[in-house]
């Protein structure tokens, strides 16, 4: 478990996207170099859900943590100034896993008892729209919704 550094900012998820995009064209013979330069311009499909839980700010963010182990690159946490913890990895989503999808989750201590956690998925979005940062955060709210008997959505969840 990667020990949360205050002077470490979290990976640009812009940056991050471009660069995962790139290499998974140079990974089917084509340009990464153009494919990075394209998908600076393409639009980001972002979805964003709040959770309420009852676990303490140090147990979410343990388990904030699980919910992205195996997730390319290794996981960046990060200690926010107002108290809180940022964890930021790379999933595949869409066919074949081929298209990177940034997640975020952002635990905060909750007003009186438990933690809040924000989970954030973004995935940039060609002319086929796979709605990869959308599945990404689908995926791990159903996967803590499962872990974490105490938690339930704060955000309307999409249809």
């Amino acid at each position: 478990m990667p020990v949360p550094d205050e002077d470490m900012p979290l990976p640009d998820e812009d940056a991050t996207l471009a660069h995962h995009l790139g290499a998974a064209a140079q990974a089917v013979g084509a340009q990464g170099k153009l494919t990075r330069l394209v998908a600076g311009r393409l639009k980001k499909d972002v979805l964003e859900i709040r959770l309420g839980t009852g676990l303490a700010p140090e147990a979410a963010l343990a388990l904030a943590e699980r919910m992205v182990v195996g997730c390319v690159p290794p996981l960046a946490v990060v200690a926010l100034p107002d108290g809180g913890h940022a964890v930021r990895a790379v999933m595949g989503t869409g066919f074949g896993g081929m298209n990177p999808a940034v997640v975020t989750l952002t635990v905060t201590a909750a007003d009186g008892a438990g933690s809040t956690v924000l989970v954030r998925g973004a995935a940039k979005e060609g002319l086929i729209k796979q709605r990869g940062g959308q599945r990404a955060v689908e995926g791990i709210v159903s996967r803590w919704l499962a872990a974490d008997p105490t938690a339930g959505p704060e955000t309307d969840l999409p249809d």
